[in-house]
């Protein structure tokens, strides 16, 4: 007996079946080119592949852009967005607002560039202002109209002064923009700028109120030289230079550093944690001799021998009490000078050695207390 070949095994003879390998009893050829729906992978023979075709039985349609089960060419409201195609300025993407910022007649929502400036939106900062497309500095304000476009932190001077509105204590007055006392007289009319009292042609000092009086003429202030044991009767010590840092008092004044201390323990120039940090932290552990300069003395030292060491370390005095609270000790003082020049700064400088009632407790007060021990030689 010979068997017939029926190789999907559906019933129906491979001489007979239009789709031989594949199960297909019902024999279903939606567009008649004898190759049955199960195996044909474009049932209704309109040349787009049933994965790709919204109506994969009906050769008049291929897309269904809103999923409503009618095709594109037959629905009149493509999109679903109750807007008919014939008036919608964008018909196969939902857009019932029609907006369409360039007056072009396609909506935004499928325009690539809706301001009509050239700049496509993905590339323009600005994408439905015409004027401008860059924003350099990131401050909301295109670089067109923008008076500092690389300075995020202006964008107008209203009075054309040259100084931006945000840094102008009068940006409406193209005659002033500094107010350094506050008093709401601005620096070029006020007799006294810095409100200490002192007018200006009297004051030596006419933009710090702490300071008003300079008896040598030496451009230091009285007050400032008593505190650093220097005389202010004598002109001479302003190129005087306590530490043996290589910068003169005069320079430390006007530089905001200290003229007689710095962190330069052993005066070779440097500012060095393995060296000037563990020489002062081991000074304020209070040892002394051997165990004060041993392995810690860095190269081309000025004061090698730990009596040496031992004058540099007192004539920080209370400079050393780095937190402000009256002591000076290693595992305050000492750790944060070791700390800062390590590099360490912000909330890792600080955390954990901060003492109990110190007046400097940010890690900004207390990196600019020990940048003023740090002068640059």
């Amino acid at each position: 007996m010979k068997f017939k070949d029926d190789r999907d095994n559906d019933g129906i003879e491979d001489n007979d079946d239009n789709c031989p390998a594949v199960p297909n009893q019902d024999q279903v050829d939606t567009d008649g080119d004898l190759a049955g729906d199960a195996c044909d992978d474009d049932d209704d023979d309109d040349g787009v592949p049933d994965a790709s075709d919204a109506l994969p039985l009906d050769n008049t349609e291929s897309v269904d852009t809103d999923g409503d089960g009618v095709g594109n060419n037959t629905d009149t409201d493509d999109d679903g967005d109750t807007i008919d195609d014939s008036a919608d300025n964008c018909p196969v993407a939902a857009n019932s607002n029609q907006l369409d910022t360039d007056g072009d007649l396609t909506g935004n929502v499928c325009d690539d560039d809706d301001d009509n400036d050239g700049v496509i939106d993905s590339s323009d900062a600005f994408p439905l202002d015409s004027s401008e497309t860059v924003d350099s500095d990131g401050d909301g304000v295109g670089d067109n109209s923008d008076w500092a476009p690389n300075d995020s932190s202006e964008s107008v001077d209203s009075d054309g002064d040259g100084v931006g509105d945000n840094a102008d204590a009068f940006p409406s007055d193209a005659t002033e923009t500094l107010d350094t006392d506050g008093d709401g007289t601005g620096d070029n009319s006020d007799a006294d700028i810095d409100g200490d009292g002192v007018l200006n042609g009297d004051d030596p000092f006419p933009n710090q109120a702490e300071y008003t009086l300079d008896s040598d003429g030496d451009g230091m202030p009285d007050a400032w030289e008593t505190r650093y044991g220097l005389n202010p009767n004598d002109a001479s010590d302003a190129t005087s230079d306590q530490d043996n840092d290589g910068v003169t008092a005069l320079q430390e004044f006007l530089a905001g550093t200290i003229p007689a201390g710095s962190l330069d323990i052993d005066g070779n120039e440097v500012y060095d944690a393995l060296t000037d940090g563990l020489l002062l932290l081991r000074g304020m552990f209070g040892l002394d001799g051997s165990a004060l300069v041993s392995g810690t003395i860095g190269d081309n030292a000025t004061y090698t021998s730990s009596e040496d060491v031992e004058a540099r370390i007192a004539m920080l005095g209370d400079l050393s009490d780095i937190d402000g609270n009256g002591e000076i000790d290693a595992l305050t003082d000492g750790l944060l000078t070791l700390r800062y020049l390590f590099g360490l700064e912000g909330e890792a400088l600080v955390n954990g050695v901060i003492g109990n009632g110190a007046t400097r407790t940010s890690a900004s007060e207390i990196e600019a207390h020990l940048e003023a021990l740090t002068p640059a030689p």
